[in-house]
């Protein structure tokens, strides 16, 4: 009965699809506190305080690796 009850069913979360909204926002949220703070402190010194090239940079690096990722 339970499976019938989330089969197909839009509304139900499939707890053991690692690509679920939530798990995807939880990784970009672990991307932004672990690695995207550093860097942009990096860049921003690189830069000379140029907040527009270093989320250019950023931006770049992260389609990059995304590209990278769908492969």
């Amino acid at each position: 009965m339970g499976e019938q009850l989330t089969d197909g069913n839009p509304d139900i979360a499939d707890l053991s699809d690692k690509n679920r909204p939530t798990k995807i926002a939880e990784q970009y949220r672990e991307l932004y506190d672990n690695a995207w703070t550093d860097a942009f402190e990096t860049l921003n010194q690189t830069y000379r305080n140029d907040e527009k090239h270093v989320i250019g940079a950023l931006l770049a690096i992260l389609q990059v690796s995304q590209t990278l990722y769908r492969r």
